[in-house]
């Protein structure tokens, strides 16, 4: 059998063969490959007594790592072997056992020379085999002529190899499967959990505490709605190969979703480095990417956060470095780093998130109520329903912060549900105590995030009718309006609203970008004008045009005009010469808690208080 490969089938039984009860539990215990191949290296000279043995692994098409067992190192580092006219590439090759009855007489393979050189008289090489594959191989050689020849020890030898492939793939399909989870699909780097992860670890270590960076790509949207998501997978790659350019083998660049990636900085507790490569990676979005004829400029918007003193949580630093990078998103320089400022918004945010539950449930959450009148008689025609918290550490809650972190937080659904169900329940309130209300309305917003809830509809039809209320009870006022694109969910639930007869009022009117299609897309029963062209009409004859403009629009499309924000008698006076029909402001009242608004309902319009009195 010089030089021969072994025959498939054996004169030897192979219930005749036994192996070890201990070697089966130590390689099927083994925590990963390495622990495999040590159980191998320890146990495989009291299976089959060899002078000399191996393991071989692959490294690429044309290399394995030869890996020596046994002796008194168990496992040595791996040398390169090329697998080209070797008895350990044959084997590998062929996926069959290799045996060398006599070193000393066969030249046909490079690796025989320096084992006969060696004393050694006679080799078996045995392929780890698991579905079909080649994962490696067992090289084993002994001092004695035709030592292998011998069909049961090479039965044994196929035994052994068998047992210790089937782990080897068992540990490498894990591994790949780790690889996977660890990295992103898309660009090729770290997926989140894992860049969280080697965050973590250098956090731990003292000596490579980090700088963190968040990166957001800036109106990404924009980019794959107006070429697709092809071209925008082609802009994430694109960046991230240069982003990853910039860094060395000990940063880490992991992309965290959509167009949000975290880059690390070893050991660079003070920033400075990352600094530098926020600096550059900002220099390097700005050459254009070049796809097919088009050409796209990136811009990126970047935060970044160091450790401090008691700061070794990776979460929170990550939460850093992403409220600075939504200051630079806000405007002013692309790159900001996160200052006290920075960690008491934080704070601030994580309280928000923790008990927002909690506030909704207590009621510390509520509305309070602004009065709406008619501009010419004074009378109340309803009132509009302001968010309000005010918590016992932070002081007040900005509503539009509030509204944020509901939205973010993934809370759309309930709190749209617990909102509707309050403004009922205050309402069915103030009709109790003031009857004359019976016939007037609470307005509350929507924003497009809870307009797009595929529920928001029903969620309003079905409170109606628990309460008994007719749907124009509740009036919608619809804010962001520009956000909300034709066909799309927000403007589908709106239709709906509309058709079971609910009010809906378009709010903020003259901020930004205000379409005028709104009116022919769905129907809009009311016009806020903000309070930014009722300030500007005293001194501005263009903005009291405008004001008199869209009143009179509005009054041809059968819409109450209503202007928000009216603070003086002048400003008054300007809405009655506009034409305007309703108003609300300061002048006429200030948000108030229910009972403070029910107290000035039955005053003005005359109830059981007033009966009381």
């Amino acid at each position: 059998m010089d030089g021969s490969v072994a025959d498939e089938e054996s004169v030897v039984d192979v219930a005749d063969v036994h192996l070890p009860a201990d070697f089966i539990r130590a390689v099927a215990s083994a925590a990963d490959q390495e622990s495999v191949l040590r159980a191998t290296a320890e146990w495989m000279p009291r299976i089959i007594d060899a002078e000399r043995s191996s393991v071989a692994l692959p490294i690429d098409e044309d290399t394995l790592a030869i890996r020596s067992i046994g002796g008194t190192t168990p496992l040595s580092g791996p040398t390169r072997h090329a697998i080209a006219n070797s008895m350990v590439g044959r084997a590998f090759r062929t996926k069959k056992i290799v045996v060398i009855g006599d070193l000393a007489v066969e030249r046909g393979y490079r690796d025989t020379t320096a084992l006969a050189e060696a004393g050694l008289r006679s080799a078996v090489v045995g392929p780890l085999l698991s579905g079909g594959r080649c994962l490696g191989t067992i090289n084993l050689a002994n001092a004695q002529h035709d030592f292998f020849n011998d069909a049961h020890l090479l039965l044994l030898l196929s035994s052994v190899a068998d047992l210790v492939a089937s782990f080897l793939n068992v540990h490498q399909l894990a591994e790949a499967e780790k690889i996977r989870a660890a990295t992103d699909d898309l660009t090729g780097a770290m997926s989140r959990r894992a860049a969280l992860d080697e965050l973590d670890r250098m956090l731990a270590d003292p000596a490579g505490r980090p700088a963190v960076m968040f990166l957001d790509l800036d109106d990404f949207k924009q980019v794959n709605d107006s070429y697709g998501h092809l071209v925008g997978d082609v802009v994430l790659r694109t960046l991230t190969n240069r982003i990853d350019g910039l860094l060395t083998d000990q940063d880490r660049l992991g992309r965290l979703g959509g167009d949000e990636f975290v880059v690390v900085v070893h050991a660079d507790p003070d920033g400075e480095r990352a600094a530098a490569i926020a600096e550059s990676i900002l220099d390097a979005c700005l050459e254009p990417i070049e796809i097919g004829s088009m050409r796209i400029v990136a811009r990126l918007s970047i935060g970044m956060a160091v450790p401090t003193s008691d700061q070794t949580d990776a979460t929170t630093l990550l939460g850093y470095a992403d409220q600075a990078m939504y200051e630079a998103k806000a405007g002013g320089p692309a790159f900001v780093t996160a200052d006290e400022g920075t960690r008491t918004q934080v704070a601030l945010l994580a309280t928000i998130d923790r008990e927002l539950d909690d506030a909704m449930a207590s009621g510390a959450i509520h509305f309070n109520y602004q009065p709406i009148r008619e501009i010419d008689s004074g009378e109340i025609k309803g009132a509009e329903a302001l968010i309000r918290w005010t918590h016992p550490t932070h002081g007040p809650i900005p509503p539009p912060l509030l509204i944020e972190r509901v939205e973010a937080t993934g809370r759309v659904e309930s709190f749209t549900i617990w909102s509707l169900d309050l403004l009922a329940r205050d309402l069915a309130h103030i009709r109790e105590i003031v009857p004359h209300f019976h016939d007037k309305a609470l307005s509350f917003n929507l924003t497009p995030t809870q307009l797009s809830w595929s529920g928001c509809a029903q969620a309003h039809i079905d409170t109606c009718e628990r309460f008994g209320f007719r749907p124009q009870d509740l009036l919608v006022e619809v804010v962001e309006s520009s956000a909300i694109q034709p066909d799309d969910a927000a403007e589908r639930t709106l239709l709906e609203l509309a058709a079971t007869g609910a009010v809906i009022a378009l709010d903020d009117f003259g901020v930004g970008h205000n379409a005028l299609s709104y009116f022919t897309r769905f129907p809009i029963h009311a016009l806020k004008l903000d309070r930014s062209l009722i300030g500007g009409m005293q001194d501005n004859a263009a903005a009291r045009s405008i004001l008199k403009g869209l009143t009179s629009m509005a009054h041809d499309l059968g819409i109450v005009a209503l202007a928000e924000g009216v603070e003086t008698e002048s400003e008054e006076q300007m809405c009655r010469d506009a034409g305007i029909d309703h108003v609300q402001g300061w002048l006429y009242g200030r948000p108030a808690p229910i009972a403070d608004f029910v107290a000035l309902a039955a005053d003005e319009l005359g109830g059981a208080l007033d009966q009381a009195a």
